[in-house]
């Protein structure tokens, strides 16, 4: 029998190996004999309720991002580049349409400045997931979709889910200690009178025990009180998040699904260049075609978001490092629900998650 330093010596000839020398492959495209990235990197991208007075400073200079302010402005019909530098309560900054506005631009406007600070790390990630409003960004980083392109669905997006709110009071609350399956019994268990609907449902889930539920006013309420009930055997804690006025992903959001639907559907969008994870827990390969993931972007309005799975899954697929791009550090304050334990390491996101200052 041949020694295997015998065989391996045959396997390494000329001829054999002129076969397998080139890794000039797409760069989702992983080779054998490429030099894998030391520190694979995922660009996240925040949502709604992250803006501020002031920000952008930075990334403002550039004179693209002055000119997607300026384009921002023409399509949403107000002045982003006044509302970003004061956010007074005049400029109606904390409205539901306007602020998902504010918080697309701004991650857009945060991921340029990124590409001009970092050009070999923004440009080339594994993958990228955005929360919310935030995964039009992401995919704008992706290359699915146009920056204008995104502009169009936001507006579609935020003025359906602003008529909403106008129509009906509505209301969150985070409870965090329960099991999933424990909320979801309390939430199904809430009496939503005269034999309707129900009208509370887990609408985030951030990590283990770690969750958002929303509804309308009345019946968050009640859930409320069914929680309080169930901390004196656990322990519990509830916080009303007085800033959510919606009950986005969840079931009742369905009519502004509708109608946001209509506007991605006359959209042209183009195959990934890295992997996507999108808010309803699913992932998609670079090169994907676009008519597989389009739903996702209408059930992420009518089914929890579940960054939960977003950054567990991105951790267990080999990501180490991730790029907050967007105002402020929401996203790394929600690693802390997340923590990936497998037999020979324990992984803290939190640890791994850089901000984009803009």
């Amino acid at each position: 029998m041949p020694k295997y330093s015998e065989i391996s010596t045959q396997a390494e000839s000329p001829a054999d190996q002129k076969l397998y020398d080139k890794t000039d492959l797409p760069s989702w495209c992983a080779h054998p004999l490429a030099v894998p990235s030391s520190q694979p990197n995922m660009l996240i991208f925040p949502g709604e309720m992250t803006h501020y007075a002031g920000m952008l400073a930075d990334a403002r200079q550039l004179p693209l991002v002055q000119e997607m302010m300026e384009l921002a402005t023409e399509t949403f019909d107000f002045d982003l580049q006044r509302v970003f530098e004061e956010c007074m309560e005049a400029d109606c900054a904390s409205r539901t349409d306007r602020r998902q506005m504010l918080a697309y631009v701004a991650d857009c406007a945060a991921y340029e400045l990124f590409r001009e600070q970092q050009p070999e790390v923004a440009s080339t990630p594994r993958a990228v997931a955005g929360f919310a409003v935030g995964e039009f960004a992401a995919l704008v980083a992706a290359g699915v979709m146009s920056y204008d392109q995104g502009l169009t669905v936001v507006k579609a997006r935020a003025e359906a889910m602003q008529r909403w709110v106008d129509d009906e009071q509505m209301a969150a609350i985070a409870v965090f200690g329960l099991e999933e399956e424990q909320l979801k019994g309390l939430c199904a268990s809430v009496d939503p009178g005269s034999k309707l609907a129900q009208k509370v449902f887990i609408s985030h889930c951030w990590g283990r025990k770690g969750f958002v539920c929303s509804g309308t006013s009345a019946a968050v309420e009640q859930l409320e009180k069914l929680v309080e009930n169930q901390a004196q055997q656990e322990v519990l804690y509830t916080e009303r998040i007085e800033s959510c006025v919606d009950a986005g992903h969840t079931p009742l959001a369905t009519a502004v699904a509708a109608e946001v639907e209509e506007v991605i559907n006359n959209i042209a969008m183009k195959p990934p260049q890295c992997e996507v994870y999108f808010n309803c827990g699913i992932r998609v390969a670079a090169g994907e075609d676009p008519s597989v993931f389009a739903p996702y972007l209408i059930q992420q309005l009518v089914m929890p978001l579940r960054w939960d799975i977003t950054i567990n899954s991105s951790l267990q697929r080999g990501i180490r490092r991730f790029y907050e791009c967007g105002p402020g550090h929401s996203l790394k304050d929600l690693m802390m629900f997340n923590t990936f334990t497998s037999q020979s390491q324990t992984i803290r996101p939190v640890e791994l998650t850089t901000g984009v200052h803009c």
